[in-house]
């Protein structure tokens, strides 16, 4: 009986904690406006510093649809063409749960790469959860504006 009732209760714990347990969006875009800075550092090498606002689009009723982003990051731009960036974004969700993703890329990678890390309410426990993702500038002379498309691989 003992037995019985000690992989009853252990059977309980796993469902429950699946059944729970908030995941991620498998794939989704990232809608930003944006501010840009340049500084020039030499002749055809530059670090531009970079603030973005957006929202995240997912599907809808997943937990993190419709979630707010933060973001600050900066990129390298060298007189070879090559680059290398990187950031930070802070996801709000409707609920005010946070998450973090960092951002990274550079002229050697096919497609950038993301890691989430939680932060607060039911992302809190949020970890190892890390993907792609392409950048794709919208921008005019007189706006800064970009999509992410992104998705998770692991």
């Amino acid at each position: 009986m003992k037995k019985l009732l000690v992989a009853t209760a252990a059977g309980f714990c796993i469902f429950s904690t699946a059944a729970f347990s908030v995941q991620p969006s498998q794939s989704g875009q990232n809608i930003f406006t944006c501010e840009a800075s340049v500084l020039p550092l030499d002749e055809g090498h530059a670090l531009i510093s970079w603030k973005g606002k957006g929202v995240q689009v997912t599907a809808a009723g997943s937990p993190d649809h419709m979630s707010r982003i933060d973001c600050a990051g900066t990129m390298e731009s060298m007189a070879d063409k090559t680059f290398k960036a990187s950031g930070y974004c802070l996801h709000t969700d409707r609920d005010g749960d946070k998450w973090i993703d960092r951002w990274w890329n550079d002229s050697t990678m096919k497609t950038g790469r993301w890691e989430y890390t939680g932060v607060s309410g039911k992302w809190k426990d949020l970890r190892g959860v890390k993907g792609n993702f392409v950048f794709t500038d919208l921008s005019t002379q007189s706006e800064c504006r970009g999509v992410s498309n992104w998705e998770v691989t692991r």
